[in-house]
């Protein structure tokens, strides 16, 4: 059987260390300073295996991008929220990138200078925005219900890497991409993250208390990860 081979591009740094990032469908190999040839090619023949196990189980996930048509070069395209809202998306070249709201369409206007990865991050600004106040309301209506921790703000915001997060101030980041899933993930992951103002790890202890908040919650982490996000 013939392997399956992953694009890559090979960049030369002055880190320490060698490490490889995936963006989009090509893998980016890091190397470090002052490696030898033979070092080199042991280092992009390590990182390049490694990324492309990731990238090929990466694979058999269900992507969550709604505006993939409009990257692909539609001018619209219709994005539904597990409520059943729809935002309906119509793009235009103008002098500089900006969106507004009419109804449920948002008109947005690129400027010529905007590159893809910047218009697809301005996509789901626009609708963390028209969904921010839902879901800070949402947050704090499951936190009042469950554990009753002191939060100082919700953010909803994209992010490539991680369905949320909690930071020390007590910050909740919720990832806008969660609207487009079964609410069960958008609960789990609110509920997740509000345990994080108890148990800033992820010991034993620490699931202790998400489950204790949602008996559930076990099933609903598996089933999250049968998901991925886009890199932008």
């Amino acid at each position: 059987m013939k392997k399956r081979r992953i694009p890559h591009r090979i960049v030369r740094t002055s880190n320490k260390h060698s490490r490889a990032v995936l963006k989009g469908e090509t893998v980016i190999i890091r190397l470090a300073r002052n490696l030898s040839q033979t070092e080199e090619q042991v280092h992009i023949r390590d990182l390049l295996r490694r990324m492309t196990k990731i990238v090929l189980e990466e694979r058999t996930k269900v992507l969550v991008n709604p505006f993939r048509e409009i990257l692909q070069g539609d001018s619209t395209c219709t994005v539904r929220l597990a409520t059943g809202k729809v935002y309906r998306y119509s793009l235009a070249a103008g002098s500089r990138t900006r969106a507004t709201l009419q109804g449920n369409t948002w008109k947005v206007t690129i400027g010529p200078r905007t590159h893809r990865d910047a218009i697809h991050r301005f996509l789901w600004k626009t609708l963390a925005h028209a969904e921010r106040r839902r879901i800070t309301e949402l947050t704090e209506s499951i936190n009042r219900q469950t554990l009753r921790v002191r939060i100082r703000g919700v953010r909803l915001q994209f992010a490539s890497s991680q369905w949320g997060s909690c930071s020390p101030r007590g910050i909740v980041m919720i990832n806008v991409a969660l609207l487009l899933l079964p609410p069960r993930f958008l609960k789990y992951i609110i509920i997740h993250e509000l345990s994080h103002r108890i148990r800033a790890d992820h010991s034993e202890a620490f699931w202790k208390i998400v489950e204790g908040a949602m008996p559930s919650y076990e099933r609903v982490r598996k089933e999250l990860l049968e998901y991925r996000l886009p890199t932008v």
